[in-house]
């Protein structure tokens, strides 16, 4: 699937227990984001951010976090990187960060040594699959990739 194929998955799998999905991000606020915090964003942020500028699900309190309100708290994992998801309001964060050897790395904030993958159609696919607690969800793929207890 490709972005916006799981983007209206994920909408409609959460459409009775409460979705909203922002409006689409321009591209004006890509490249502001891009110029503020000097980090390009690999295409399928791209894509997923002119899909849809976030999105807000009640189950979990998962949140796709608009690039206009995107964070990178003082706690430092390095340079190039920046928190893109959330869970309960700051309970459990995913960022992502770019490498010296210029990949792109999606981690979990808890367990930042631990890359989980490089692609965002890979982490929207385990969130459609089985949400945050779910069998084949984010923490059961956490828990795959050694990351939680």
């Amino acid at each position: 699937m490709n972005i916006k194929e799981l983007v209206n998955a994920i909408t409609q799998r959460h459409s009775s227990g409460g979705i909203e999905v922002n409006p689409p991000a321009e591209i004006s606020d890509i490249a502001e984001f891009e110029k503020n915090t000097n980090f390009v964003l690999p295409a399928d942020f791209r894509e997923f951010y002119l899909t849809c500028n976030g999105f807000e699900c009640t189950e979990d309190l998962f949140n796709m976090i608009p690039i206009n309100t995107t964070r990178q708290p003082s706690r430092d994992f390095g340079n190039n990187w920046f928190y893109f998801a959330e869970y309960m309001i700051n309970s459990d964060m995913w960022g992502l960060r770019h490498t010296t050897n210029g990949n792109y790395e999606i981690f979990n904030g808890s367990f930042p040594e631990i890359a989980m993958t490089s692609s965002l159609s890979e982490f929207l696919q385990r969130f459609l699959k089985g949400n945050i607690f779910e069998a084949g969800g984010l923490y059961d793929w956490q828990n795959e990739l050694g990351i939680k207890e």
